[in-house]
């Protein structure tokens, strides 16, 4: 059981209007789009919050942690004007 009732779910994003410029074509085909993604981490939540009092009293960001996120190195972008 959850701290509100409701089951766990999924959350999904959706990129609507993203901007690749001229100078960033190489760099987007030859690198971003070869990268093999990486697992999904997990959020992990203090299993001891048991109600949205606890959420507003005690809990403090110590009671979330994010377990195994890996990223691959920044790619240096142009910055197009």
């Amino acid at each position: 059981m959850t701290t509100t009732g409701n089951k766990p779910g999924k959350a999904y994003h959706k990129i609507v209007n993203a901007h690749i410029y001229e100078d960033q074509l190489e760099l987007m085909r030859d690198v971003q789009l070869k990268r093999e993604p990486f697992p999904s981490p997990k959020l992990m939540i203090n299993p001891k919050i048991k109600s949205l009092e606890d959420l507003e009293t005690w809990v403090t960001m110590d009671d979330f942690s994010v377990e195994g996120y890996e990223h691959h190195p920044a790619i240096a972008y142009p910055f197009s004007v």
